[in-house]
């Protein structure tokens, strides 16, 4: 996306508002760094998918992603030829079910969602993986029975640890005088007694280590030294078969990779679809009608930043028709602009628009824009260098089935080269098939659109009673800067306004 319709229009504002919604830094990096489509249908199947993600969150079906930032380490470790560890087959398992819990929940909803349950046809077969993953393991780690010999280990180890249990408690029973505690300690795979430790010499077995003062030594008495080594050897040969477990089914992971970062890949998808559901909702957007014949109609448009200070845009442009807006400053003109740009690329990037139904919006191949100060500084340019800067540009990169955006024109400069030039550069826009939104106070700018049939003119509302601008756009109305009530609003002496207006009674006289 360009850098500049990003940053001016504030669309990485939005799409971080949205990557917000998602369940995963994963998702949420894609989803800030979403393509722009310009193909009709490309564009209609993201809208769609979007639509229907919105409208199984608008009946509170619940859905449950699954954090996919657990799975960034495992390709690491696969590439390293390293062992996964129990938390990540774990992981890969979660993710597994994730998605067929996913799938259950959508299919109860299958004719209501065409698009996503085409999206749920491209599930990769790791049924088999998903399968054996939740054959050795449960809550605890490696399940008991992942293999007869896992299972015939635990069994013996369990049945030792009892055999030892018992002949440690029938020690520290005969001989409680010379125990500090009743409790047993396990230390490096061996059970122990706490015993005195002026007594670790009267008794056969062997001290396994001391606590920290040195009045208490952890002591295997040699009566359960036999069945302690046999409880040992059962521990490594357990610590064998589960080690060997981890290697087959790490095995099985890399095996199937490619086919799992498609399923995480559809996992991610799905999160982003839903968080531009909910980011729709939230906005209470809609789902507009699309064109390719650079149709323009929006019904009650919202700028989605602006929350409940939007006043609503309503402005309908036929196929061969472009807008110039006139009126007061900070009447609004360039929020207007920024609307009908900021729409034309929401739709690009899947997102609905808040607007009302009956909106109908042209996909653009291009749409680009020359909205604010152009002035480069570190280039010591000019305000107008800079916007000449970008005009020609807009000029040289234009392509077929533009959408160009264009704040004060010719703004910056002598009015008359100003109006001149950007007559000029609008008419050779117009003549090369683009479609315009350009706002200016030039008179002669003005006069030239009205003249035109190509163009519809607007205006700013504004309320000669209060003096304040409405935000509205008014259609088929030519409006004025209302330059003086700004300065006055602003704090202007009313000595200077009042010579500032004789000046334009002067200037009208000359002109008669």
């Amino acid at each position: 996306m360009d850098k500049t319709i990003e940053e001016t229009l504030q669309l990485d504002t939005i799409l971080d508002a949205a990557a917000q919604l998602t369940h995963s830094d994963y998702a949420a990096d894609q989803l800030r760094q979403t393509p722009v489509q310009t193909d009709l249908s490309a564009v209609r199947r993201e809208l769609a998918l979007t639509h229907e993600a919105h409208q199984l969150l608008s009946q509170d079906v619940m859905l449950t992603f699954f954090d996919l930032d657990q799975l960034t380490v495992i390709h690491t470790k696969l590439d390293q030829g390293r062992l996964l560890t129990v938390g990540q087959l774990k992981a890969v398992l979660a993710a597994l079910v994730n998605w067929q819990r996913l799938s259950i929940v959508l299919r109860q909803h299958t004719t209501e969602i065409p698009q996503l349950m085409a999206l749920l046809a491209k599930q990769p077969p790791l049924t088999g993986l998903r399968d054996r993953l939740d054959d050795v393991l449960d809550l605890n780690g490696i399940r008991d029975d992942a293999t007869p010999e896992l299972a015939q280990l635990r069994k013996d180890k369990d049945k030792q640890s009892r055999q030892i249990q018992q002949q440690l408690s029938q020690f520290t029973a005969k001989h409680s005088h010379e125990m500090q505690g009743k409790q047993l300690i396990r230390r490096d795979g061996h059970y122990c007694v706490q015993l005195k430790a002026t007594y670790k010499h009267k008794f056969k077995g062997t001290v396994m280590g001391q606590s920290a003062t040195g009045s208490t030594v952890y002591f295997e008495p040699g009566t359960v030294t036999k069945t302690g080594l046999a409880l040992a050897a059962t521990l490594g040969a357990e610590d064998a078969e589960v080690y060997q477990i981890l290697a087959t089914m790490t095995g099985d992971i890399e095996e199937h990779w490619a086919d799992l970062e498609k399923q995480i890949d559809l996992l991610s998808q799905l999160d982003q679809i839903f968080a531009r559901g909910q980011y729709g909702l939230e906005h209470q957007a809609i789902l507009p009608k699309l064109n390719g014949q650079q149709a323009l109609h929006i019904v009650n448009g919202r700028h989605p930043l602006l929350g409940e200070q939007a006043v609503p845009l309503n402005v309908t442009l036929t196929v061969d028709q472009s807008l110039m807006i006139t009126g007061a400053n900070s009447g609004g003109k360039t929020v207007v602009l920024k609307t009908i740009a900021l729409f034309s690329m929401m739709v690009k990037l899947g997102l609905e628009i808040p607007a009302d139904e009956g909106t109908n919006l042209a996909v653009f191949d291009q749409v680009m824009i020359d909205i604010g100060d152009q002035q480069n500084m570190a280039a010591q340019l000019s305000t107008f260098s800079g916007e000449m800067t970008t005009l020609v540009n807009i000029t040289n990169d234009l392509r077929p089935n533009a959408l160009i955006l264009l704040d004060e024109i010719g703004s910056g400069t002598d009015p008359e080269e100003g109006t001149a030039l950007g007559i000029a550069i609008i008419q050779y826009l117009i003549d090369q098939g683009a479609k315009l939104v350009v706002t200016t106070h030039y008179t002669g700018i003005k006069n030239y659109a009205v003249a035109q049939p190509h163009f519809v003119t607007g205006a700013m509302a504004f309320d000669r009673q209060t003096l304040r601008p409405e935000y509205r756009l008014l259609l088929n109305q030519v409006g004025a800067s209302e330059a003086m009530w700004l300065a006055e609003r602003i704090g202007l002496k009313p000595e200077i306004l009042a010579l500032a207006k004789e000046q334009l009674k002067d200037k009208s006289h000359e002109d008669l």
